[in-house]
């Protein structure tokens, strides 16, 4: 099954990493409807911006032990650890990235040609969805910590806007307002996300932002033609957990 439009769920949420094991969010039950909504969801984890480490891997796993979720993860330290990494993505119905840095996220998938292998889901059907680093991946310019700093960047560019994640944590929404205000590209729109709430593109449209708590925003910012930001809150639907994936 796949989903009826290029589909990708942009976030700053995703499991409840305070549980043993970790606890699946919402938005993993709203992804799987995306796809289509198969009775045994495939989801892979991809936890390149944590040089796959193995701490977070089990613990995804361990989330949907038991459940209807058929459950793999890809690596890539220090080798792939399936035989053909575009056959397996293409076999999923959701790509979920986790956090991490995002600037060595890019890098090694460049290296291994995921960006077009990852493209290529994305047209056929695979919901290609993410936290943090696996939101900003998606976008064409992102405000990230991964120097340590917050600074702004480059991502995949699948999504033709800017993306910011956590977005009321530190000098985030400062930062994020001044790439707006400066992108030389006229009309640059950014859309940014606090910590529990995501954002569900189709094709290059945001067509909802969703949220797994309450108070958890998302917003569009743009600037206006005399070069003022302007920052709107966007409507947000709250996700109903339901009884399990």
């Amino acid at each position: 099954m796949a989903a009826d439009a290029p589909t990708i769920l942009a976030t700053s949420m995703g499991f409840n990493r305070a549980r043993d094991p970790w606890r699946p969010g919402p938005v993993f039950t709203y992804a799987f409807d995306l796809a289509g909504g198969p009775s045994r969801p495939r989801v892979c984890f991809v936890s390149t911006g944590t040089g796959d480490r193995k701490s977070s891997i089990d613990a995804f796993h361990a989330a949907f032990a038991g459940t209807r979720v058929r459950a793999s993860h890809l690596a890539l330290f220090e080798e792939p650890n399936v035989p053909d990494v575009a056959e397996h993505l293409r076999e999923q119905d959701v790509i979920w990235v986790d956090r991490g840095s995002v600037v060595n996220l890019l890098a090694v998938w460049q290296a291994h040609g995921l960006p077009e292998v990852l493209a290529g889901c994305w047209r056929a059907g695979v919901v290609l969805a993410g936290e943090s680093a696996g939101s900003l991946c998606w976008h064409s310019r992102t405000v990230t910590d991964s120097f340590g700093d917050v600074r702004t960047g480059d991502g995949l560019g699948l999504l033709p806007y800017a993306n910011a994640v956590h977005y009321g944590e530190g000098n985030r929404r400062e930062v994020f307002h001044q790439l707006v205000a400066e992108e030389t590209e006229a009309g640059l729109i950014g859309y940014a996300t606090d910590t529990g709430s995501g954002l569900h593109y189709e094709n290059d449209t945001l067509v909802a932002a969703i949220s797994d708590r309450p108070r958890a925003g998302a917003y569009r910012v743009t600037r206006s033609v005399g070069g003022d930001v302007q920052e709107e809150p966007l409507e947000v639907v709250r996700l109903k957990r339901g009884k399990g994936s």
